[in-house]
């Protein structure tokens, strides 16, 4: 849906730069991850995901941009995530 309205203003000559994050989220009982902006398996991985605590975070990185953002089992963190998307800061 943002993607059609930010081609139409640039089509009616209002283009503006197009900056919507992807979000997904999923729960399976009380597992859940959330993912915020680009998750790509080539980006590389600045914080690997603990695995003896099913809990962590993963930041995607792309030269030290941040680009994504996964979050396993860290609820309330969306907003901080976002926040460093295409930054230099890590999410500590």
């Amino acid at each position: 849906m943002r993607w059609g309205a930010a081609a139409g203003r640039s089509m009616a000559g209002k283009g503006s730069p197009y900056t919507h994050l992807p979000f997904f989220y999923s729960d399976l009982f009380a597992l859940g991850y959330e993912a915020v902006g680009e998750l790509d398996p080539r980006l590389e991985t600045e914080k690997p995901l603990e695995r003896a605590v099913p809990r962590g975070r993963g930041l995607l990185s792309e030269g030290r941009k941040v680009r994504g953002v996964l979050l396993w089992n860290t609820w309330g963190r969306v907003d901080d995530a976002r926040s460093i998307i295409g930054t230099a800061k890590r999410l500590e």
